[in-house]
C-alpha cells in the first residue's frame, strides 16, 4: 500500500517509551501493511520545512506548548497524549487553540479520554489505541532461571524483590525532584512499612531516580539501580522480581501493565490509565486507589500469603496480553488512525 501523503512520526531524542512506541508503529506498519512511516527526532528545523504531509506527534510535550505554532498549516497532525491532571495548566489551555490545527488526537485510555473531553476537547477528534508490547521478548522464565538472574545480580535468596522500572524523577539527570504523578513517594512511603515486617530488596531501573533511591538509603531499605541501556535488557530484570509494583496517581499506561503480565510477575497497581480497562482486583492484579498506601500494603500482603491467589493472578496476566500485543495492536493504528491516508 503507498500512503497518499508522506507520513512522519516525531520521538524524544531519550530512548525511553515514547521512543519504543515510535519505533514499534514504524516497524509493524511496515511489516504487516508495507506502510512506511519516516521517524524524525523532534527538530524545530526538520518540522518547519515539512508541507502536505502527516505528522504524527508521539506525546504532547514534542507539540506543545510551543512546536504547533511553527508547523505549516498544509500538513495533517496526529497528536498522542497519554496522560494528565487538572494541574497540567499550561496544556489544558492551549487546547482551543490547538483543536483547528489537529485531525485526531490519540490516548491509551478510557481515564485520559474522558479527562481531555473535560478539558475541552472535542469527541470526535479523540481515538483509543492502547499501548502495545512486543510479549515474545518476554517470558516467565523457570524457577533456576530465576534463581541464577537473582544471583548474578545480587539479590539475596531469602529476600522478597520488589520492582520498580519507571522514570519519576524530574528531567533527565538525578532526579532527586519526585515526578508526583508517578508516585514515588507512595511507592516508598508502602515499601517502608512493608520493611518492617518482611525482608524486602528493592530493584530499580529508569532514569532520573533519585528520589527513590535516597529515601532507601535513609530507611536502610537494600536496593540496586541499574540504568539500562537498552529497551532489550529489561525483560532479564522482570525475572528477578516477585512483585511489581505501579503507585502512580495518573497514567497512559504504564508499560510496566503489560510488561508484569508477559513475565509473569504478579502487579499491585493503583487503578490509573491502562490499569483501569484491562486489569480486574483480585482476577490479574491487585488494585488499589489512587494514593492509597494503606491498601497498597494490604494488598501486597493478601497475594504474597495467598499461593492459590498468586497464581491465579500471573495466569490470567499471562492470557490478558494476548490483548496488547503489537500483531494485535497495529490494526487499531492502521484501521483508526493510518488508513486515513493511503
Amino acid at each position: 500500500m503507498t500512503a497518499s501523503k508522506k507520513i512522519y512520526y516525531v520521538i524524544e531524542p531519550e530512548s525511553w517509551v515514547i521512543r519504543e512506541e515510535g519505533l514499534c508503529i514504524r516497524n509493524y506498519m511496515r511489516k504487516v501493511f508495507n506502510i512506511n512511516i519516516e521517524i524524525l527526532p523532534v527538530s524545530e528545523r526538520k518540522l518547519k520545512k515539512i508541507k502536505n504531509s502527516v505528522i504524527h506527534f508521539g506525546s504532547r510535550n514534542l507539540y506543545m506548548p510551543e512546536i504547533f505554532r511553527i508547523i505549516d498549516e498544509s500538513n495533517k497532525i496526529i497528536l498522542t497524549w497519554y496522560h494528565g491532571t487538572d494541574e497540567d495548566v499550561k496544556y489544558i489551555k492551549l487546547i482551543p487553540e490547538i483543536i483547528p490545527r489537529i485531525d485526531i488526537l490519540h490516548t491509551s485510555c478510557r481515564i485520559s479520554r474522558e479527562n481531555l473531553i473535560r478539558w475541552g476537547m472535542p469527541e470526535n477528534k479523540i481515538i483509543i489505541i492502547p499501548i502495545g508490547i512486543e510479549s515474545g521478548n518476554f517470558s516467565t522464565g523457570d524457577e533456576d532461571e530465576r534463581k541464577n538472574i537473582k544471583l548474578k545480580i545480587g539479590i539475596p535468596e531469602d529476600s522478597i524483590c520488589i520492582g520498580s522500572f519507571q522514570k519519576d524523577g524530574d528531567g533527565w539527570g538525578e532526579g532527586l525532584n519526585p515526578k508526583l504523578i508517578k508516585g514515588p513517594d507512595i511507592f516508598c512511603d508502602a515499601i517502608i512499612k512493608i520493611n518492617k515486617k518482611y525482608p524486602v530488596f528493592i530493584l530499580l531501573t529508569g532514569p532520573a531516580r533519585g528520589y527513590v533511591k535516597k529515601r532507601l538509603s535513609e530507611n536502610n531499605i537494600a536496593f540496586k539501580h541499574f540504568y539500562l541501556k537498552k529497551y532489550s535488557e529489561l525483560p532479564r530484570y522482570f525475572k528477578a522480581i516477585d512483585y511489581y509494583f505501579i503507585t502512580s496517581r495518573a497514567e497512559g499506561g504504564p508499560k510496566a501493565l503489560m510488561e508484569s503480565f508477559a513475565s509473569g510477575v504478579p502487579l499491585v497497581s493503583t487503578d490509573v490509565g491502562m490499569v483501569h480497562d484491562y486489569c480486574k482486583d483480585r482476577i490479574n492484579a491487585m488494585l488499589c486507589p489512587a494514593e492509597d498506601t494503606g491498601c497498597i500494603v494490604n494488598k501486597f500482603e493478601e497475594v504474597y500469603k495467598d499461593a492459590a491467589l498468586k497464581k491465579k493472578i500471573i495466569e490470567n496476566g499471562l492470557d490478558t496480553v494476548k490483548e496488547l500485543d503489537w500483531p494485535v495492536i497495529i490494526k487499531s493504528y492502521y484501521e483508526k488512525i493510518y488508513s486515513r491516508y493511503l
